[in-house]
């Protein structure tokens, strides 16, 4: 499993910058791990992302230091399971 950076600098004390990406590509998924975030957020709720490519990003910054987040679309079992399925490191659930 890979590292948490997100854990690691609260432990520390430190704080977090996270990344918003709304664009549906593992491309851009990929760029944004490599641009000195400690997490990237793929948000399904507010942009055009859905699972398969949620899935297409996670893979792109699988190999890359960011911890992984997804801001699932709807407060839902059935779609907030299958984002968890991809075992990000966490979710955020629209109340």
């Amino acid at each position: 499993m890979a590292e948490n950076k997100l854990k690691e600098r609260w432990k520390a004390g430190k704080a977090a910058v996270n990344g918003w990406l709304a664009i549906p590509s593992g491309f851009s998924a990929e760029v944004m791990a490599q641009c000195g975030w400690d997490s990237v957020t793929v948000d399904m709720q507010h942009g055009v992302q859905d699972y398969q490519t949620m899935v297409q990003c996670f893979q792109a910054m699988d190999r890359l230091p960011v911890t992984k987040l997804v801001r699932v679309p709807w407060n839902e079992p059935g779609s907030s399971e299958r984002c968890w399925t991809e075992a990000p490191t966490a979710s955020s659930v629209r109340w």
